[in-house]
This record gives structure tokens, C-alpha cells and sequence, in this order.
């Protein structure tokens, strides 16, 4: 019992230890590293307001000595003067990128402003209320934040005195949107707020905290806010943050209803321009990280003890399973020897049988080539006896020539004797290899025009018999095709023959063997077509898989196995026996080959 539970208690009290000590180095690291984040951020931002804020500093500076001012202010009831400085106002606000850019005479009156032709023009309007003219007007160049009395937009002011003669004439104001400086601070996790010598917000990636101070104001200061205008009628709130705002980093909260969380924030003052800069860090996302170390922590002490326990359970079913195993095993062996024993009796039987169906099909083609003789044998009979017949005519005619010692008609019928010997040899020779027994292993690359003539010969006979016309083949056709001669052969006679047989109640038998070359697709090599056309009745069916059906025919005496022996023929070779109609109305039967190149035929 105590060996069992001495596992379990281990992992409890290392798993206490390290949710202590671990979620107190997790805390202060979290916290630390936000820190050195809102120091980075601060370093950043305090640049970036810096850099932006500086790019007008001078410029008013500048400007106070522009010949083009100092006539304005000279003649402001001068219109073609005013209307030349408004252009000029336009033209350098357009430049330098700023909101506005305004002269203010004397007494603050606007006299000319780069806004003149807009609806919110300045021209006419008075700006002495503005700490930035009093203190221009008195000779001293000023930078205030405040909310645009005409715009009602926020913006950063630069003032600086116009002189003539060493006396200050009026005022050069340029004004910044502060918008520009926001926007690339916005979408973050934390944001950031700039605030005023009161605390009062004038910038931040929060919108909502605007024109708020942090901390609640006295009655001197809203007077004194109040008479400068520089937030006009806006109702200043209070976020109501309590904590130590003054000190470079702390946790703050708000009572404020629309600041629902605790805040880490950091700060820093810039003595130019006078602002307090900000960023703050909601509490949660250290809290996060807390929680984040928890979770992954109870996570694999999790999974180190369901693995403790898994490992005692397969350890228990690792000995059963073993024992079950060498079970199995002896039972297995004891069925692998009694199945190996069936599948070689199997394999045996179906290497037989593979060849007998081998031989079978041999024998079948055989039968068929024979057969086909059988067909031609009254026209080759008859093709026999007539060089028979001849030769004995020249023979008795030969005696008697002899006998009258005219041995010079002796000798030509000699000659005559011997031409029709070599005709009958020739008919020999081509049957005897027509019949000759083949197998589809022996396959050769082998010209097409041979086959065709040599089938056409021996059909020869026949088609004399049967007043068959024929047409010529071409003299030369250089195509190969990878073929066995004589199976090729004996499926150009059936062909030939059923054609024949078709043409039979036909008066004028035609007969045309005609070669076509197919080019190439894009998933085919060229292919030969070998097209044997008839004019006789045509096919009765559209269907033409039935043709090549083993003893389908539509002859009397027919099998049936003809067309089915020549399309197994034809397969074997990779290629097609394709029924169709021929131009004269008849059948037409197709052999389609996949042609040689002939690099690979060299």
C-alpha cells in the first residue's frame, strides 16, 4: 500500500514546491520584463514626439523674416497684398505639412492664413486669449497645446515674433495636428498618454481618456484653464487614478467607470516641450503569464503521472500479453506451415494452368489459321490445277516436238514447265508459312507492306475465284510495328476472308486495303490504321463490341471465333480491331498499331 501511494506523494510535493517557487520567479521576471518594455517604448516615443514636435520649431523663426509677412502687416487693407500672402501661407503649409499656418497682427487679429478660401478660415478671427500670442507679442517665441477655437481640433502651436526696425509688428503661428503622432501608437497592447503641466491628457492611443485628467483638479486650476481657453467649453473628468503618479514606474487603479482594470505605468518628463509621456500596461497580462506557467505546470505533472501510471498498467499487461503471445505464436507457426503448404500447391496449380490456357490459345489461333485454309482451299485447289493441267499439256507437246526434233519449241515449253513449277512453289511456300504454328511471345519489329502483300497472295486465289477487285498497294511505305508476321498475317486474311463472304450477293465485288498514320496526341505515340473496306450490305447493328464476342456470327455455318481470335491477336500487341462504315456503304474493319520511331526500329 505504502509502495503504491510513495509515487503519487512525491509528485505532490514537487509540484507544490515549483507552483511556489516557480509563480514567484514567473511574477517578478513577467514584471521585469514589462518594465524594460515600457522603458524601450518610452525611449521610442519620447524620440519619435520629440522628432515630429522639432520638425516645426523653427520654422516660425524663419518665416518672421519673409519680406512677404512683413508688407502684409504693413498694408492689411492692401487686397492684392493680403490675397499674395494667403497664396504664400497656402504654399508653405502645403510644403511643411502642417495643419495651418497664420499671421495675427498687432492686437492678434488674423490678417492672412493659409486657410483663407475654407469655410473655417482664421482671416478676421482674434487670437490675443492665446498664451502663444502673449508671449510672442512681448518678443519671446512660445509652444503651447490646445484645442483649435474655429477647428475644435487639437493641436500643438509654434509662435514667434514678426520685427521691423526692432519692433515687434505681429505674430507668425504654425500649427501641428497631433493626430499624426497617434497613429502609429495605436492597436497595441499597451498605449500610451501625454499629458500637460495639470495632468490633463492631450495625447493617447486611447481615444477615450482625452481632454481627462489622471487625477482630480483643484478650483485654481479649472479657473485658470478656463480663462486660457486652451480646452475651450470641454468638461475636464477626472480618471480619479489612485497611486504614484510622479514616480518613474507603478501599479495604479482607477474608480473611473470607464477604466475597469489595474494598471503597471511608467513616465517620463520632457523639459522641451513641457509634457509628462506615459505608457501603461493593464496588470492582467502579468497575471497571464502566471497563469500560463500554472497551467503548463499542472499540464506535465499531468502527464508524468498518468505516464507513471500508464507504465505500471502496461508492465502488468506486458507479462499476460507475453504470455498470450508465445500462445499465439506456436498456434501461428502451426498455421503459417499448413497455409504455405496450400499456396504452393496453388501457385503450382495456377503456373499450370496459365499454361495450358497459353497453349490452348496457341492451339485455338492454330485452328483458326487452319480453318481459314479449309475456307480457301477449293480456290487454292483450283489455283493448282491449272499449272497442273498446263504443265502436263506442255509435256505431252514437249514429246512430240522431240519426236519431229524441233528442239528449240522443245525448250520453250521446258522453260513454260519451269515458270509454272516456281508459281507452285511460291503457293507452297506461302501456305506452309501461313500454317505454320506461332506463338504471341515471338514478336519482332517488322515492316507492314510485306505482311500485307504476302496476306494479299495468298488471298489471291480466293478473290480470283470470287471476281474480286482489289486495289494496289503503294510501292513503298517505310512503317513498322512490333508484331508477330504470321498471327498479324492471319488476321489480315480473316478479315479479307469475311469481306469476301460479305460481298457475296454483291455484283461488283470491291475490295481496298488502304494505310492511313494517325499523328500523335498528347497522351498517344502515331499510330498505323490498316483499313480493309468492302461494298457490301454494311453492319445491321450499332453495336460493335458483339462482333468480337467468342461464337457470335451471323453466317450459317459460321463458329464464331474468328473475329474474337483476331481482336485477342491485335491486343496483345497494343493495339485496337475498330468496326466502322467504308465510303462505298460497306463494312469497314480497322487495325490500329502503335507505330515504331525510327531511331528505336534502327
Amino acid at each position: 500500500m505504502f509502495q503504491a501511494l510513495r509515487v503519487p506523494v512525491l509528485l505532490l510535493i514537487t509540484y507544490s514546491l515549483l507552483m511556489i517557487v516557480g509563480g514567484h520567479w514567473v511574477w517578478n521576471t513577467s514584471h521585469q520584463s514589462l518594465l524594460n518594455d515600457h522603458q524601450s517604448k518610452l525611449d521610442r516615443f519620447s524620440v519619435h514626439i520629440s522628432s515630429q514636435l522639432d520638425k516645426f520649431a523653427h520654422i516660425p523663426e524663419l518665416l518672421s523674416k519673409d519680406k512677404e509677412l512683413i508688407d502684409a502687416l504693413h498694408s492689411p487693407s492692401n487686397s492684392a497684398q493680403i490675397e499674395l500672402t494667403n497664396r504664400y501661407l497656402r504654399h508653405v503649409n502645403t510644403v511643411i505639412q502642417a495643419s495651418d499656418t497664420y499671421l495675427l497682427d498687432s492686437i492678434g487679429t488674423t490678417i492672412a492664413a493659409s486657410n483663407w478660401n475654407q469655410q473655417r478660415s482664421f482671416v478676421g478671427r482674434n487670437f490675443a486669449f492665446r498664451p502663444y500670442f502673449q508671449q510672442a507679442i512681448l518678443g519671446h517665441e512660445n509652444q503651447y497645446f490646445a484645442l483649435g477655437s474655429t477647428s475644435g481640433k487639437r493641436g500643438y502651436y509654434y509662435s514667434y515674433p514678426v520685427s521691423y526696425a526692432a519692433e515687434i509688428i505681429g505674430v507668425i503661428v504654425v500649427k501641428m495636428d497631433l493626430s499624426l503622432i497617434e497613429a502609429s501608437w495605436k492597436g497595441k497592447q499597451s498605449f500610451f498618454v501625454a499629458d500637460d503641466k495639470d495632468q490633463i491628457v492631450f495625447m493617447s492611443s486611447n481615444p477615450e481618456w482625452l481632454f481627462k485628467s489622471l487625477q482630480p483638479l483643484g478650483e485654481e486650476q479649472r479657473s485658470r484653464i478656463r480663462e486660457s481657453q486652451q480646452y475651450l467649453d470641454t468638461n475636464i473628468e477626472s480618471l480619479h487614478f489612485s497611486g504614484d503618479l510622479e514616480s518613474a514606474t507603478s501599479s495604479i487603479k482607477s474608480s473611473h467607470p470607464l477604466v475597469k482594470e489595474q494598471f503597471f505605468t511608467s513616465s517620463r518628463f520632457l523639459s522641451d516641450p513641457r509634457l509628462t509621456v506615459r505608457v501603461f500596461s493593464p496588470t492582467h497580462l502579468v497575471w497571464w503569464d502566471l497563469i500560463a506557467y500554472l497551467v503548463v505546470l499542472s499540464l506535465v505533472f499531468a502527464i508524468i503521472y498518468l505516464a507513471i501510471q500508464l507504465n505500471t498498467h502496461r508492465q502488468q499487461r506486458r507479462a499476460q500479453i507475453d504470455r498470450l503471445q508465445s500462445e499465439a505464436n506456436q498456434k501461428l507457426e502451426f498455421q503459417v506451415l499448413e497455409r504455405t503448404s496450400e499456396l504452393h500447391i496453388e501457385i503450382k496449380q495456377r503456373i499450370e494452368t496459365e499454361r495450358v490456357l497459353r497453349q490452348t490459345q496457341d492451339e485455338l489461333i492454330q485452328a483458326a489459321k487452319l480453318a481459314v485454309l479449309g475456307q480457301m482451299s477449293a480456290s487454292i485447289s483450283h489455283e493448282l490445277n491449272n499449272p497442273l493441267a498446263a504443265i502436263r499439256s506442255y509435256a505431252d507437246n514437249g514429246r512430240l516436238f522431240l519426236a519431229k526434233e524441233k528442239t528449240d519449241r522443245v525448250d520453250d515449253n521446258l522453260s513454260r514447265i519451269s515458270a509454272l513449277t516456281d508459281r507452285m512453289a511460291k503457293i507452297s511456300h506461302q501456305l506452309r508459312s501461313f500454317a505454320k504454328k506461332s506463338t504471341a511471345e515471338e514478336l519482332h519489329t517488322l515492316q507492314i507492306l510485306p505482311v500485307l502483300h504476302s496476306s494479299k497472295e495468298l488471298m489471291k486465289p480466293q478473290l480470283k475465284s470470287e471476281r474480286v477487285k482489289i486495289n494496289e498497294l503503294p510501292d513503298a511505305f517505310d512503317v513498322r510495328v512490333v508484331a508477330n508476321a504470321i498471327q498479324l498475317e492471319q488476321v489480315v486474311i480473316n478479315l479479307l476472308t469475311n469481306a469476301i463472304q460479305a460481298m457475296d450477293q454483291q455484283d461488283d465485288k470491291q475490295l481496298s486495303i488502304l494505310l492511313e498514320i494517325r499523328p500523335p496526341s498528347t497522351d498517344t505515340t502515331s499510330t498505323l490504321l490498316i483499313h480493309i473496306d468492302d461494298n457490301g450490305p454494311g453492319f445491321s447493328s450499332p453495336s460493335n463490341g458483339d462482333f468480337f464476342e467468342p461464337f457470335h456470327t451471323t453466317k450459317k455455318n459460321g463458329l464464331g471465333l474468328g473475329l474474337s481470335i483476331s481482336q485477342q491477336i491485335i491486343s496483345g500487341i497494343n493495339g485496337k480491331l475498330i468496326t466502322g462504315t467504308s465510303p462505298q456503304g460497306g463494312a469497314r474493319f480497322s487495325i490500329e498499331l502503335p507505330i515504331v520511331p525510327t531511331k528505336e526500329s534502327d
